[in-house]
């Protein structure tokens, strides 16, 4: 079980500064990425709590400067996990990301956003502790807090810079919020305001006194606590000297970077009243928390200013539906308003859904975060205005969107209510940009930028002194605003001005992220700042800076550079790709489909083998060694085996002395980070420990003898691995070994005896029965997974039947739906959904109960949830695009596939997806080329677990397509790989979660099976590569498929990923081929716990 710790809303004011500050609530707390949200795994998440806050805030002219230290605790005896999102204002991004590594806090260092990621998976897997922060959809952050020790700490500094707002003409606000629940061991806030004549005024102020001291130049305040529950609110204005327009200024290198602000305020003038309004509201799951109460009070503004008007209301979700034409008469708008506080939030986004009808503006309400298709509106020659209320928005899709039709942005977490209707009723200024001055460059907002008040800008000056012009105007009025530039006046060391002007610019840029992504890229890694392809990235160990060619922080610069002096690239990371091996695979493929077999009976079966088998045998362990060329330099290989020489899956590895280590695949192999002569620790329970010397060697053999002292208890953990009682720190289930004897396997033996697992008889009927739970049947629509186009075709001996899995979970909320008339169904699914609203298995199950009910509407929206439970989560968008392919919703699964391998571009199975799905959607060539590209696609070789090896399926779809289709383009494929290959039965299974086991078995008419242990069987079928990492796929291939009847099952083997994306979720991809004609069937499935012989799916051949 996975619990969660959530942050609470930020408190957000009008007109001033938001600071960031973790306002942290526990487990229980419903909250999307609107919250800051932290996420632990397990049934001890509470042992992880925050015990130190230390926040310090410097403020220099409307510049604040934030770093908020947090040190998160781990009370608990196991080591844990946690994930944190959280949010930032409009325009601000992090420009410092520090962790604490061996005691000392590292800087991070900007990366490519894609290769971050590849880094951090590579390192990751050798239990090692690197960091890395990055932003996700919309001003959304995202980073991970490993390992969090028992009985430790760790430590994570975030930093950004942010702009003040003008409250007023004479007054910069700031208002600091910090409440927490439960007590800090030391809660500490230090604010300096710097640059300022007279002193902060407190306006506000709830718990201890605060009051501002003069020391030096600045004025101060702290607050200092131990053993504190936080519960303080702090709200000061800053003077701004009158008639003088704040300007700071830095010279690097003969240019002068200059960051100013000023207030604008001209005659207003009142916008013609709209005759007729779109209002459009976004009633997606994601913007079930925006704040309604501050939209309420806008439109209620609104209308009692304009008093009479049409109002069209269209709903925006899954579907972009008209509702009713409300008429507002004399500011009275009351039916438009309870329709509004009693809307249903469900579904995920699409934007490509709208279609704007002729109105005199739209006021589009939404958070700007389209999840199902892409971020971009239909054009309209009506203004539109954009409004948010949800601190997790797209600002810079929702500010481009209005500036370009004339309309303005609004966002409530910035302004006051007579701010925000001003924008609504009023023409409003827009910037123009300067007078001519060729000294001035760079210079930035871009022109049409609205401006209310306050107004920053920023631009680089060739001059150390300069005079430019502002220009600011509406119809033909034109403001002009003088602005003196003097670098010996206005120079400043206290805020990085180079910075606020690449933050400046990145901002702009990213109102067309598309068109200068390479750019926007360049800044961010020059500057340090995140954007949405640079992350900030932490390392552990200087040799994984060198060998990921990453350049370190300043600490390890020099011994990062005089290595790379003395080794050059010898120490380089090798990539690699799947087509270095594409060659070896077609020739194995050739060769086995050129056999010419003919099929007898078999005089024996192959007994299957057991893949995580136990012996009780007693030998001396032994290491044995060999030179390696495929181990990484610096890096041990190796594997751990029993004393019958069998693997031995999750025994620990660890170097002597150094933190944390690896565990063994199921294959009993592992990869380390150890220097020559370290001695590894390997251990098991129910063996005894083995300490190696690792010498000169780069790869082991390590052999493991039974320890003497025999287990009395097995304890089956969370993970199924046996361990004993008192290793256990948390939730376990004990089962007698006198219980187990006597039955036939350990399936039977924990029947009735372990919670949460329920072991169930095989089946053998040849009919079907439902996949589910009883009382969710699947009607014969979905059933017989028979496919109504036309390609696709079924005979009575070319069948294929869906057969019951064996793990019946306890899914009362589809007990309850099946019982509900047809016509409160719906409703009832909002009621249930309550209590499950972050499960995706829910929205799942739901989605499947419509669907099998015929109701394919309905089932398409339940299931677009998913897409909104997690900010650039890709395991859900795979269970995601698994179903809307299964459903035929085409176009959405080429969307979200499309996501998926833009998230994930270093890996052949996302964009193997993306193929599957082009193809789906009839775009043959771009499904061939995608193919080619999934080949081509480099990763580093520490990844090879999980990539290494779907060469073997992509060949096949490359030969399958190019059969169906002759009119594709092949030139970017060698000739010798066209030679054509039917089969006339394939069967592929993919997962959707990074680090799980799960193994695809068939059951031949004859009784032999084939899977992973016997890859070869007795009719001419051929099995692919065993996939114990990554997504799989595997793959089942027979040429000339014997007569009966095929049955489809997996082994579930349980899963390491230790972040929330739901059950594991199957895709089975059936191809049968009959007379030159290939037919196609898909099957998404979600599984249980750890399961065995779980049966998918029958072929009758």
């Amino acid at each position: 079980m996975k619990s969660k710790i959530c942050l609470s809303k930020p408190e957000i004011f009008q007109g001033i500064l938001k600071l960031f500050l973790f306002v942290l609530l526990f487990a229980g707390t419903k909250t999307f990425a609107q919250s800051p949200e932290l996420t632990v795994k397990g049934d001890a998440a509470e042992s992880v709590r925050m015990s130190q806050l230390i926040v310090n805030v410097k403020v220099v002219g409307n510049v604040a400067y934030t770093t908020a230290e947090m040190h998160f605790f781990n009370s608990g005896s196991r080591q844990m996990e946690a994930e944190l999102i959280f949010p930032l204002p409009e325009n601000v991004s992090v420009s410092r990301y520090a962790i604490d590594i061996n005691g000392k806090m590292r800087e991070a260092v900007p990366v490519n956003k894609n290769k971050g990621k590849q880094v951090f998976e590579a390192i990751e897997h050798r239990r090692v502790d690197p960091g890395l922060l990055e932003k996700v959809d919309g001003n959304n952050f995202r980073t991970r807090i490993y390992p969090l020790m028992p009985n430790g700490e760790r430590i994570v500094i975030i930093g950004y810079e942010e702009e003040l707002s003008a409250f007023d003409k004479n007054n910069l606000a700031y208002q600091l919020v910090s409440r927490y629940p439960k007590k800090l061991d030391k809660f500490e806030i230090n604010v300096s305001v710097l640059g300022t004549a007279a002193s902060p005024t407190v306006n506000e102020n709830s718990g201890e006194q605060i009051v501002f001291s003069k020391w030096n130049q600045s004025f101060q305040t702290s607050l200092k606590k131990e053993n504190y529950q936080p519960s303080e609110k702090l709200v000061f204005n800053i003077p701004i000297q009158e008639n003088a327009p704040s300007v700071l200024m830095q010279n690097l290198g003969g240019q002068y970077y200059f960051y100013g602000n000023t207030f604008v305020e001209g005659n207003k003038t009142a916008k013609k009243v709209p005759a007729s309004i779109g209002l459009v509201w976004d009633n997606s799951l994601s913007c079930k928390t925006r704040d309604l109460k501050k939209e309420l009070n806008l439109l209620d503004a609104y209308f009692q200013k304009i008093k009479n008007t049409k109002v069209t209301l269209y709903f925006l979700n899954y579907t972009f539906e008209r509702q009713k034409e409300f008429v507002i008469s004399d500011g009275n708008w009351t039916e438009l308003q309870s329709v509004l506080k009693n809307t249903k939030y469900d579904g995920g986004t699409r934007f490509s859904q709208i279609n704007f009808p002729n109105h005199d503006e739209f006021l589009f309400f939404s958070d700007g975060l389209s999840s199902l298709s892409e971020n971009t509106l239909p054009k309209t020659n009506s203004p539109i205005y954009t409004i948010t209320s949800s601190v997790s928005s797209d600002f810079a899709f929702l500010n481009f969107a209005a500036m370009k039709t004339g309309g303005n942005f609004i966002n409530l977490n910035q302004l006051n209510l007579a701010n925000a209707l001003d924008k609504l009723v009023n023409n409003n200024l827009k910037f123009l940009g300067i007078k001519e001055n060729y000294t001035i460059t760079e210079l930035f907002p871009m022109k049409g930028t609205s401006v209310s008040g306050s107004f920053s800008f920023s631009g680089i000056s060739l001059n150390p002194k300069s005079e430019i012009t502002l220009l600011f105007g509406y119809h033909n009025t034109v403001l002009e605003r003088k602005i003196t530039l003097d670098a010996g006046t206005q120079n400043t060391t206290d805020v990085n001005i180079e910075k606020l002007w690449a933050q400046k610019k990145i901002a702009n840029l990213d109102l067309q992220y598309d068109k200068n992504a390479d750019e926007i890229e360049l800044l961010g890694k020059k500057y340090g700042i995140i954007t949405k392809n640079t992350s900030l990235i932490v390392l552990e160990d200087i040799r994984d800076y060198i060998a990921y060619d990453i350049v370190p922080p300043a600490e390890l610069r020099a011994e990062f550079d005089r290595i790379k002096k003395q080794e050059q690239d010898t120490n380089l990371a090798r990539q690699k790709n799947n087509w270095e091996s594409i060659d070896t695979y077609f020739t194995a493929l050739n060769s086995w489909w050129k056999q010419d077999l003919k099929y007898t009976a078999p005089k024996q079966l192959p007994k299957p083998k057991v893949k995580n088998p136990r012996t009780t045998n007693n030998r001396v362990s032994n290491v044995s060694s060999s030179r390696s060329r495929t181990v990484p330099p610096g890096f041990i290989s190796g594997v751990v085996i029993d004393p019958q020489g069998l693997p031995l899956p999750g025994a620990v590895v660890s170097v002597n002395g150094v933190r944390g280590g690896v565990n063994t695949d199921f294959e009993g192999k592992f990869t380390i980070q150890a220097a020559e002569n370290s001695n590894l620790n390997v251990g098991f329970i129910g063996y005894e420990s083995s300490q190696v010397n690792v010498g000169r060697n780069n790869q082991l053999r390590v052999q493991l003898r039974e320890s003497s002292q025999s287990l009395s208890e097995v304890v089956v953990t969370a993970q199924g691995v046996r361990r004993e009682r008192k290793s256990v720190g948390y939730s376990t289930q004990v089962v007698s070994q006198e219980s187990i004897s006597n039955n036939a396997g350990m399936p039977q033996a924990l029947v009735g005896k372990v919670a949460g697992v329920q072991i169930a008889p095989s089946v053998t009927s040849d009919k079907m029965i439902s996949s589910e739970d009883e009382t969710n049947s699947d009607s014969k629509k979905d059933s017989d997974i028979e496919d109504e186009d036309e390609d696709v075709q079924y005979a009575e001996s070319n069948g294929i039947e869906n057969q019951p899995k064996t793990w019946n979970p306890d899914r009362l909320y589809l007990k309850a739906l099946a019982s509900a008339p047809k016509e409160k169904q719906y409703e009832l699914y909002f009621e249930l959904r309550d209590a499950q609203e972050r499960n995706p298995a829910f929205y799942f199950d739901v989605a499947h109960f419509f669907y099998n009910q015929g109701d394919v509407k309905k089932a398409l929206q339940v299931i677009s949830n998913i897409a909104d439970l997690g900010l650039e989560n890709h395991q859900l968008y795979k269970t995601l695009t698994y179903t809307l392919r299964q459903w035929k919703d085409f176009d959405d699964a080429v969307f979200t596939a499309r996501q998926i391998a833009k998230w994930r571009a270093h890996e052949p199975q996302s964009l193997r997806d993306y193929a599957l799905a082009l193809e789906d959607a009839g775009k043959y060539q771009d499904a061939f080329d995608q193919l080619i590209k999934a080949l081509e696609v480099n990763y580093y070789g520490e990844m090879s677990g999980q990539y290494e090896g779907v060469e073997d399926i992509i060949l096949m779809d490359i030969n399958r397509l190019m059969i169906e289709h002759k009119e594709l383009k092949t030139g970017k494929l060698d000739k010798k790989y066209l030679d054509k290959m039917p089969v006339e039965i394939r069967i592929i299974m993919n997962w959707n979660l990074m680090d799980v086991d799960l193994d695809l078995h068939i059951i031949e008419p004859n009784g032999e099976e084939c899977y992973y242990g016997h890859r070869s069987t007795q009719a001419g079928a051929r099995f692919s590569k065993d996939f114990t990492q990554g997504y799989g796929p595997e793959q089942y291939l027979i040429r000339n498929a014997i007569k009966g009847k095929y049955q489809i099952k997996t082994n579930y083997f349980g899963e390491r990923e230790l972040t929330e994306s739901g059950p594991a979720t199957v895709m089975v991809e059936i191809y049968t081929t009959r007379a030159g004609k290939t037919s196609k069937t898909l099957k998404t499935i979600q599984l249980g716990k750890i399961k065995e012989n779980e049966i998918l799916a029958e072929i009758i051949w």
